[in-house]
């Protein structure tokens, strides 16, 4: 009968102080352009933040859009930027669960503000909210018919991407449902900067972001010039 031989075995606590090293290392090894692509996470990340502070101040007129602001556009800074640091590890698959989470909560963010029985029955009944369905109300006639009387104007053009949002989304939930495919192969080069694709799931976190700024932008009229007072580098990306 064959025996199996194994390595002594080591303390879970040395192990986890060696993986740390590793994930520590592919931070390190991490290239000029790569950077350039945290650094505009980053700078997004900082515009939703702020954006929290600005309908805070400004455009809440309801306890429901207060909380909004306080629990929803803070999840979505902190899962945006928690993405970044996953992946800048090497932690690929969990970077894009966590941009799934604030991708959907960021859309949740403008379907519920002017939907108060939505945001009260998920926050407080355990409702759940479906993507397609917060997608194709923020399409519809009559909602953009809402948007239009608000800012005075005969007609607005549609404030969300269907298609992109949509594309993004399935591509996002793909991996929260096992799928492999646009991942490296499950094996050590996954989590090895060099060989795993990071600039490509940067990109698309990057990607996430630009289209929730923007769906906020064409939701609360005058937050834009907001945005651009406060961060004037955005003109130079």
């Amino acid at each position: 009968m064959t025996t199996v031989s194994h390595a002594p075995r080591q303390p879970v606590k040395d192990i986890l102080c060696t993986l740390h090293a590793k994930f520590n290392q592919n931070v390190l090894s991490i290239g000029a352009e790569t950077s350039l692509l945290l650094d505009t996470i980053d700078l997004n990340s900082r515009i939703i933040s702020e954006i929290r502070g600005i309908l805070s101040i400004n455009y809440c007129e309801s306890e429901g859009q207060k909380r909004i602001c306080k629990e929803i556009l803070d999840e979505v800074f902190t899962d945006f930027s928690l993405a970044m640091y996953l992946c800048a590890i090497g932690l690929i698959v969990p970077a894009r669960m966590s941009v799934r989470r604030a991708f959907e909560l960021g859309l949740a963010t403008v379907y519920m503000w002017d939907l108060p029985h939505e945001y009260w029955g998920w926050s407080h009944k355990d409702q759940d909210l479906s993507f397609s369905v917060m997608v194709a109300h923020l399409n519809s006639v009559g909602y953009l018919e809402y948007i239009a009387q608000l800012q005075g104007e005969e007609s607005v053009s549609p404030i969300c991407n269907q298609v992109d949002f949509q594309r993004i989304y399935r591509e996002l939930s793909n991996t929260v449902h096992g799928k492999v495919s646009g991942l490296p192969p499950l094996s050590p080069e996954r989590f090895s900067p060099d060989k795993n694709g990071i600039e490509k799931h940067l990109k698309q976190i990057a990607e996430a972001q630009n289209i929730v700024i923007l769906l906020l932008f064409a939701r609360f009229r005058g937050l834009e010039l907001l945005i651009k007072s406060a961060f004037p580098q955005i003109k130079r990306i």
